[in-house]
């Protein structure tokens, strides 16, 4: 791969750092949604005992469309991380959390989901920030080992 530089000349990127590139913008992406997640999944929380149909479905609505969002920057990590590092099983695990995130809080503006989905969301939502958690301890570890910021 070149690059044209500004100086005149071309220069010449290795395959390997730009690879690394690739991993890392694939990492800050993943952990962006994974924010964007996390503070849906706050949301939804927030008076649940008092919410609405209406506005359950609408956080849920929120949250299924925060965890897609995640679960495809997942995939785009998961194509470019060699098979055997360090934090690919949790990235697999998370992976399969987010699916059932956007299974489980899928309303589809059915009011009578949307009571279903008010009784199990602790459960469900502590379930998906568990994989969060061991999924960022476990890749924190990775770019402190690899060097990768």
């Amino acid at each position: 791969m070149a690059l044209w530089t500004g100086g005149g000349g071309l220069a010449v990127q290795a395959p390997d750092s730009a690879a690394r590139a690739r991993s890392a913008t694939a990492l800050r992406a993943l952990n962006d949604s994974l924010s964007a997640v996390d503070a849906a999944a706050g949301q939804f929380q927030t008076d649940l005992v008092n919410a609405s149909r209406d506005l359950v479905i609408s956080r849920a609505t929120r949250l299924t469309g925060r965890c897609a969002g995640a679960r495809v920057a997942a995939l785009s990590l998961d194509t470019l991380v060699a098979p055997r590092a360090p934090f690919r099983r949790d990235l697999a695990t998370l992976h399969t959390e987010l699916t059932r995130c956007e299974a489980n809080f899928a309303t589809d503006r059915w009011y009578e989901r949307a009571d279903s989905v008010k009784a199990w969301a602790p459960y469900r939502l502590a379930q998906l920030g568990d994989a969060v958690r061991r999924y960022r301890i476990a890749v924190r570890a990775f770019m402190r080992q690899t060097h990768v910021k």
